[in-house]
């Protein structure tokens, strides 16, 4: 399964939540041998002194890629180490238009489908590995919500430090 139908699918079970919330990207941890896919969702509200304040993330969804099924959308209860006190900012990216975002969010779910059989097998080897985890990182920083890095560390830490590897080497 592709990385755009398991995003599609946790979006099918996130799409009953308030319209004022951000899911974070895909964050990827192997588990019993199996690739799994976390997105956190979390609240946002829009002041005029900070910005798009975001809240601690609320819930989850769970899918387990290597078996192309989808396995939870939960409350999210899970103290994490390293948080900064709010307020949490994150001012998403602005682009000329709406529809511009899709194109480049389809870029990013190709990235994880070319990185993520290769971080399986621990390749870190050919140019177009090295310029897909380049790309990856470019994404990352302009999309990820820096608030809430500690949770990436947690639930993906160990995909991010190997592509940041082959990004650098």
């Amino acid at each position: 399964m592709s990385m755009k139908e398991a995003v599609q699918q946790i979006g099918e079970h996130a799409n009953a939540m308030p319209v004022e919330r951000g899911i974070t990207l895909p964050m990827i941890k192997i588990e019993n041998n199996r690739v799994i896919v976390r997105r956190l969702i979390y609240f946002t509200r829009t002041t005029l002194e900070y910005g798009t304040a975001i809240t601690e993330p609320q819930y989850v969804a769970i899918y387990d890629l290597t078996a192309a099924t989808f396995i939870t959308l939960k409350r999210f209860e899970m103290e994490v180490p390293n948080l900064r006190p709010p307020p949490w900012i994150h001012n998403r990216p602005a682009f000329e238009k709406p529809e511009d975002i899709i194109p480049e969010f389809d870029r990013i779910w190709t990235l994880y489908d070319i990185l993520i059989p290769a971080f399986l097998k621990g390749d870190a080897g050919n140019e177009e590995l090295k310029t897909a985890a380049k790309a990856y990182v470019h994404y990352f920083d302009r999309h990820a919500e820096k608030p809430l890095l500690p949770f990436y560390d947690l639930f993906g830490g160990d995909f991010l430090r190997w592509v940041g590897r082959v990004a650098n080497s």
